[in-house]
């Protein structure tokens, strides 16, 4: 079996900053022998449901409302998050 494992991590320790109040660590663990495919295209579908086809999520971006998540609402980028 070889497993792939993807790390990501966004936020800042320092003191509290309300643009960004979160510190996340996202963690994918990836058996290569799993097709995931189906997954993949239903995260593409459910993205493209929010009106984001064709885009990369970068949780930092997000947490801090930034580029193009600058006039979404909380609860609209958490969607983004919680696909």
């Amino acid at each position: 079996m070889e497993l792939s494992v993807f790390v990501d991590e966004s936020g800042d320790f320092g003191e509290y900053d309300y643009h960004a109040p979160y510190y996340i660590i996202s963690l994918v663990f990836h058996n290569q022998s799993n097709d995931i495919q189906f997954d993949l295209s239903h995260f593409n579908d459910e993205l493209a449901y929010l009106n984001l086809s064709n885009h990369c999520v970068h949780a930092g971006p997000i947490i801090r409302s930034e580029k193009e998540y600058k006039g979404m609402s909380l609860d609209e980028r958490r969607k983004i998050s919680c696909i």
